[in-house]
């Protein structure tokens, strides 16, 4: 239990900190959690919709987002609750951030050696502690018992957001080593990872805004204290990340280089297209980027003896199928296979 100094209320001439009451900065706090709440809303359906059952990352990803909603909604409450109901909702916000960084390793891991891989989650775990200390802070502030609260505020993206710049930076380091891609060349391929890219970006320049804010770098009278709406935008981009890829990076990549390898096997021109089909979602056709994307071009580019199975899904595995037809008519009637009933009776579903 904490001492009674700690849990005394401060003196009745210090002004008390509730709800806001400027016009502004009430307006820009409640369109920041309505915002950071339905942006949240629709990337839980969406993991929903795309998470594979049995797999650990998805699980995770999706407690995430259910964890950062609550605290989107404490601008509905009134003294003498809002303290309580902002305090209690920030702790499920804060385990949401350590989760992050705990999805963040995990993504990021197969790019880590052993050594590097332990720190990363072992100062993960370490960081726990401030966030104990800010849960308090963040209670005793807004329940007028003391200000630790504003002590302890900006030191707060130091727990929180170096793991996530590390990570961002790592990964594009990865693209240009291991897979040989330019950033302009891999959004250019896959549209997806371009927007992956882009909110990992936006959130740090987010981050940065916040600690600019709660430093007093810019004024920013409007906003009540220990509130801002910049590090909810910068919330939201991130899980932005974790939602658009549900996998771990290397194996999103991995997927992308594999289907450019491919196309680069089928022809010199098959880049400059952007036709990388088979990617597993990651990319889609660019018809009329680059010259014609013809049928009659692309039969061009095949071979004679081998054609792509088209019409069918492939979502689930990592490469095409091409499909060979080296069978006699004997053959193929001895087989439990149906003939294809177009040009070529030798071809085979």
């Amino acid at each position: 239990m904490a001492p009674a100094a700690l849990l005394a209320p401060r003196a009745a001439d210090e002004p008390k900190v509730g709800r806001p009451t400027n016009p502004d900065g009430l307006v820009l706090e409640a369109w920041a959690q309505g915002f950071m709440v339905g942006s949240l809303v629709i990337m839980t359906c969406i993991t929903i919709a795309n998470m594979r059952r049995g797999v650990f990352l998805h699980r995770l990803i999706l407690i995430e987002l259910i964890m950062g909603m609550f605290h989107g909604t404490f601008i509905f409450a009134h003294e003498p609750y809002y303290g309580w109901y902002l305090s209690s909702t920030a702790i499920f916000l804060n385990a949401s951030w350590c989760l992050h960084n705990v999805i963040a390793w995990l993504k990021n891991k197969p790019f880590l050696s052993r050594k590097v891989s332990l720190f990363y989650i072992t100062t993960v775990v370490l960081g726990f502690g401030y966030w104990v200390l800010e849960i308090y802070a963040n209670f005793a502030f807004f329940n007028n018992i003391n200000k630790i609260f504003l002590k302890t505020r900006p030191w707060e993206a130091l727990f929180r957001d170096p793991w996530w710049i590390f990570t961002t930076i790592n990964l594009i380091y990865n693209i240009h080593t291991r897979y040989d891609l330019s950033i302009w060349h891999i959004v250019r391929i896959s549209p997806r990872f371009g927007v992956l890219l882009g909110s990992m970006l936006l959130s740090i320049i987010f981050i940065v805004i916040d600690i600019l804010a709660v430093t007093r770098v810019f004024n920013a009278h409007a906003l009540p204290d220990g509130i801002n709406p910049f590090w909810k935008l910068a919330f939201v981009f991130k899980c932005l990340t974790d939602t658009i890829v549900l996998d771990d990076f290397k194996t999103a990549l991995d997927r992308l280089s594999k289907a450019r390898k491919r196309q680069l096997s089928s022809g010199p021109t098959a880049l400059e297209d952007g036709n990388l089909d088979g990617a597993n979602g990651w990319t889609h056709g660019w018809k009329g980027v680059g010259g014609g994307s013809t049928k009659e071009d692309k039969a061009r580019r095949m071979s004679p003896a081998t054609k792509r199975v088209e019409d069918i899904n492939f979502a689930d595995r990592d490469e095409e199928q091409d499909v060979f037809a080296p069978l006699s008519l004997e053959d193929a009637l001895r087989l439990p296979r149906r003939l294809e009933s177009g040009r070529s009776g030798r071809r085979l579903l």
